[in-house]
């Protein structure tokens, strides 16, 4: 947590699934599972502003050429890559 950070208590609904993943990753990663969910729902939002922001650019600049989206395309493949030994799961999207 950020010195300074206001923090709220709220009541959530998830699969009994999702729930048991975020015991489980909380734990290998040392954290509560209250501080994994607020890291997940943090990266989340900020992959939404971005989508958002992307689909801004894109209609003022219109779509990238060929060759543009293969460039973002395989730098994409590059960081999204999980790095070696990596378990947190970051190729399973849940819809």
């Amino acid at each position: 947590m950020i010195a300074g950070m206001s923090l709220e208590r709220v009541t959530i609904t998830i699969p009994s699934e999702t729930l048991s993943a975020a015991k489980e990753a909380a734990d290998r990663e040392g954290m509560s599972v209250s501080a994994w969910l607020s890291r997940a729902a943090e990266r989340a939002a900020k992959i939404e502003a971005g989508l958002i922001a992307a689909e801004e650019v894109l209609a003022e600049i219109g779509p990238p050429t060929p060759d543009e989206q293969a460039w973002v395309d395989e730098f994409m493949d590059t960081v999204t890559r999980p790095a070696a030994g990596d378990s947190s799961g970051a190729d399973d999207h849940a819809a």
